[in-house]
């Protein structure tokens, strides 16, 4: 059994400047990444792993006073109760500005939520979208995709039925470049559906990131800075934030490349980036029968 203790000091900790730039801050958020999984490796032989906290870091001020907002990046996550974001950024409270939604579908509210950080946030640096393995949203879209009549029970849910059309796109992509990449024997095997999943992940996340890339270029002389975008998918198993990662398995596993991407400007560029992944060695042997998250 592993034993992780959280331990509050009772005094202010030292300052932690906010990211100058959205390279700095990408990297903290990989690095929080990082240092979350590492808290359940088993690499260092120990069962207990103390981590320290000031009160700022749960946005207690020593004047009583509620803190000013100040996050240094938004991050665009799916509702998923298995993804916590600050804490698998190891990032305190006032840090991410969280906009979550199933299946991290860009409806007109979360748009309007993220415009509002990027125009009246100014210690906001960069936007994240974040999707995860095994997306409950998701997969209800790989399954009216499977199954076009089970479209008809979708009727009763115009919420639902929204959610579902907004995510048939990406699943189509992911359809049509999982046969790109692995022929016409790829709807007939055995983990057809969940590779289909996590790659229409993939796809969604990315596509997203691009419109939001897009539209920041646009409104960026009326914000009066350029907010950068990225995106990664959260692994459910392994606790990271990454992508499949094309290569040999590594131990036996499917590899997985921590990091968070650019989105592609060009369609030829995003093209190959999904083929990349659908071409890596954990979607390979998903594939051909092998586990998916959930």
């Amino acid at each position: 059994m592993r034993e992780i203790v959280w331990r509050i000091a009772e005094t202010a900790g030292e300052a932690r400047p906010h990211p100058a730039d959205a390279a700095t801050a990408r990297r903290r958020l990989e690095a929080g990444n990082d240092a979350f999984a590492d808290l359940f490796s088993d690499d260092d032989g120990h069962d207990r792993r103390l981590v320290q906290l000031a009160p700022e870091e749960l946005g207690i001020c020593a004047d009583g006073a509620a803190p000013e907002q100040q996050p240094f990046a938004t991050v665009l996550s799916c509702a998923d109760a298995r993804v916590p974001v600050e804490m698998l950024f190891s990032q305190r409270a006032n840090d991410l500005f969280v906009v979550r939604v199933a299946g991290g579908v860009l409806g007109e509210s979360a748009m309007g939520s993220l415009d509002y950080s990027v125009a009246h946030l100014p210690t906001v640096r960069l936007v994240l979208v974040l999707g995860h393995t095994g997306c409950g949203a998701v997969s209800a879209a790989v399954d009216t995709y499977l199954d076009p009549y089970s479209y008809v029970s979708l009727g009763d849910s115009r919420p639902l039925l929204a959610l579902v059309h907004n995510l048939l796109a990406p699943v189509r992509l992911a359809a049509f470049t999982l046969e790109q990449v692995h022929g016409e024997r790829a709807v007939t095997s055995p983990g057809y559906r969940a590779v289909l999943i996590d790659l229409a992940v993939v796809a969604n996340a990315g596509v997203v990131a691009a419109a939001i890339a897009a539209r920041n270029a646009r409104r960026a002389a009326a914000v009066g800075r350029l907010v950068h975008t990225c995106f990664g998918v959260y692994d459910l198993v392994s606790r990271r934030v990454g992508t499949p990662a094309t290569g040999a398995l590594a131990s036996g596993e499917p590899t997985w490349a921590p990091g968070v991407l650019d989105p592609s400007t060009t369609r030829a560029a995003f093209a190959q980036q999904l083929r990349d992944v659908a071409a890596s060695a954990r979607l390979a042997s998903m594939l051909e029968g092998g586990a998916s998250a959930r």
